[in-house]
């Protein structure tokens, strides 16, 4: 790296204790940076927040207060916060535990995928970190493959990374970000889109996992690559019939994903222990027909009508916690993990701008996928905004009917290809409860 990336380039000291060694990655909020603590010597993973969040004084608050309690977080499958620090010059940083290799992201961009008994076993790894940010009432919100972390291929050691976007759930929904819309659009919860009450909660990052384990299994997740319309595959319990999924996992996977909050289960650990060993015991039976047996990470046969069909490419064997890992690789066409996330990055930008509708005009303007996705996942975010003046929540949600009323659709202004009258109606009809009569007089005319 040449050039300074927030102001900081490898050999700079931050407060006379950490040492810059080199740029891990940068997004919309800021930059990570591997470092050393010069006193200790062990290495740590900077992140630097951007100058734009740093004078935000309630942000800077509230990302105290919830790196404060992360702080208190003991779980080996959650990277550790060692502390926070605000430099002279006014950049704020947060100092974790540097987890060496690779994202989940990485593994799967390259067509990697496990078998039934190894999703579970990572299912049971991830569940322990998020029983303990829950024990907290800390909810994640952005549970996705990138926030995975494989520390030296070693699947079964996986940690949960960044928790810039958590909120501390007690009394109010207010985080660091603003209130409803945060996370990669691909593995967002109803919830985050503005269903079920527009509320993150515990349950959103339990919705989130069963996602993540249902793509590294080798299947397409709904919604998958379509920005904020991936909320018209969010809205009723994902079918997981004809995916050839060992059926304890099946049936744990479908509980996860049911769209309603309150009916998903709430005691992860327990559910995956059984998980485990439910599938430990189908996969020491013979199989006499030859077929694939559960727990390997050979293709099990494929059911349904999918327009894909997975490819071994190769195999990686790894040795973890004792047990052999076996990695799948196969082709998913068209992946497309990537433009969510940034468009996900510019909707927080957006939904916490001093004039966001003028933010979202200026979005709609420009056009382009990306653009028209962070404006509509923006809208959302306002629309659901706790604290926020009923009038402007009216207004956000009047945009997002607009995008979809077939009087008004238009793909210069819409994200969706085509109108949906009924995503309008809802959206006018939580317009109307709460007065508007601009929304009343739209529901008369979309029920003629």
């Amino acid at each position: 790296m040449t050039n300074a990336i927030q102001g900081l380039k490898p050999g700079d000291i931050i407060q006379d204790t950490y040492e810059i060694i080199r740029l891990l990655g940068e997004g919309g909020m800021g930059a990570t940076f591997e470092g050393r603590n010069r006193a200790t010597g062990h290495s740590v993973a900077l992140k630097v927040m951007t100058a734009e969040f740093a004078r935000n004084k309630k942000a800077v608050q509230l990302f105290q207060r919830e790196s404060s309690l992360m702080r208190t977080i003991h779980s080996d499958a959650v990277a550790r916060y060692e502390t926070t620090l605000l430099d002279k010059t006014g950049r704020l940083f947060l100092v974790m535990e540097y987890v060496p290799g690779k994202s989940l992201a990485a593994y799967l961009n390259k067509g990697a995928r496990l078998g039934d008994s190894d999703v579970a076993k990572l299912g049971l790894r991830l569940a322990t970190g998020l029983a303990a940010i829950h024990k907290l009432n800390i909810v994640h919100r952005d549970i996705a493959p990138d926030n995975i972390q494989v520390p030296n291929d070693d699947i079964l050691g996986a940690k949960l990374i960044d928790f810039g976007l958590a909120s501390d759930t007690i009394g109010t929904e207010k985080s660091i970000i603003g209130d409803s819309t945060a996370g990669k659009y691909s593995y967002m919860a109803p919830e985050q889109m503005g269903l079920f009450g527009g509320k993150a909660m515990a349950a959103t990052d339990v919705y989130a996992l069963g996602l993540v384990l249902l793509r590294i299994a080798g299947h397409r997740v709904p919604g998958e690559g379509l920005g904020p319309s991936a909320i018209e595959a969010r809205r009723t319990d994902l079918s997981l019939k004809g995916l050839g999924l060992a059926p304890p996992l099946a049936k744990a996977l479908s509980a996860m994903l049911r769209a309603d909050p309150a009916k998903r289960p709430t005691d992860l650990v327990s559910m995956f222990r059984k998980v485990v060993e439910a599938i430990n015991n189908l996969g020491n039976r013979t199989n006499s027909a030859g077929k694939t047996k559960m727990g390997t990470s050979e293709i099990e046969p494929q059911g349904g009508s999918r327009s894909w069909m997975p490819i071994i490419v190769a195999a990686l064997v790894l040795i973890a916690a004792g047990a052999s890992v076996i990695w799948s690789f196969v082709d998913f066409s068209g992946d497309t993990i990537g433009p969510s996330a940034h468009q996900s990055e510019t909707a927080q930008q957006v939904a916490v701008a001093d004039n966001p509708f003028q933010e979202v005009d200026d979005l709609l303007a420009k056009g382009g996928s990306d653009n028209l996705n962070a404006a509509f996942g923006a809208l959302m975010a306002l629309s659901a905004a706790e604290g926020a003046d009923d009038d402007s929540k009216i207004e956000a949600l009047l945009r997002v009917a607009r995008m979809y009323d077939p009087k008004t659709h238009s793909t210069e202004t819409s994200p969706f290809p085509e109108p949906n009258a009924a995503a309008a109606l809802r959206m006018y009809q939580r317009a109307a409860d709460m007065g508007s009569e601009d929304a009343a007089n739209a529901l008369d005319r979309l029920k003629e």
